[in-house]
């Protein structure tokens, strides 16, 4: 996961080295809700989780570019009888999610040049899903590259004319694949810093 993450960050400095278009490059805290199959896994709500959004604006209320993040989810278990490929197992649980979204993106900006600028957006791509089941000595592993999109809708707050504050809430989707046979899905909240470049 961490040569992802560092593949993500070079693609971003490459990328933004490339271009002499104005641009966004928002860093977000991310505060993530399962739901779906990931909320029947794990119902607690997500305070561990991050966002990098870069968009270049090919018009002034248009942009494209890439999107990624982290979004954890934990949940521990009590004492129970769970079943498990077709075994069945007595004890504590302790279950995690991690999914790492990696997608293609373009905003449509409703205020373009205004201190509030609205946006509504969506991603296409993959989220790398590795989901954890831990019983005492007893462990499953899961994990899945999914196709995946994510709408999202949002608000940047210009501070002055070369940062902003970004307030967003994204709808991540992944489909069925790898060790998961059901589609993996999450929404996210996000409050984040945003650097305008040319």
């Amino acid at each position: 996961m961490k040569k992802i993450f560092l593949f993500i960050v070079f693609a971003i400095v490459l990328f933004t080295h490339k271009v002499n278009a104005q641009s966004y490059t928002t860093t977000s805290y991310s505060i993530g809700i399962p739901t779906g199959d990931l909320g029947d896994f794990i119902s607690n709500v997500s305070w561990r989780g991050f966002a990098i959004d870069y968009r270049k604006l090919i018009q002034p209320n248009l942009g494209i570019g890439i999107s990624s993040g982290l979004n954890t989810f934990y949940e521990e278990r009590p004492n129970a009888a769970y079943t498990i490929d077709n075994r069945t197992l007595s004890g504590k649980q302790w279950r995690y999610s991690n999914n790492v979204p990696i997608m293609l993106s373009g905003d449509y900006y409703l205020k373009p040049g205004d201190n509030i600028n609205p946006f509504v957006g969506l991603g296409v791509g993959t989220i790398y899903t590795v989901r954890r089941t831990d019983m005492g000595v007893f462990s499953l592993d899961q994990n899945a590259w999914s196709f995946a999109f994510q709408p999202q809708v949002g608000m940047i707050y210009m501070l002055n004319s070369f940062a902003g504050i970004s307030l967003s809430a994204k709808y991540s989707y992944g489909l069925a694949a790898g060790d998961l046979n059901n589609a993996q899905s999450f929404m996210s909240f996000n409050i984040g810093y945003v650097f305008m470049g040319n």
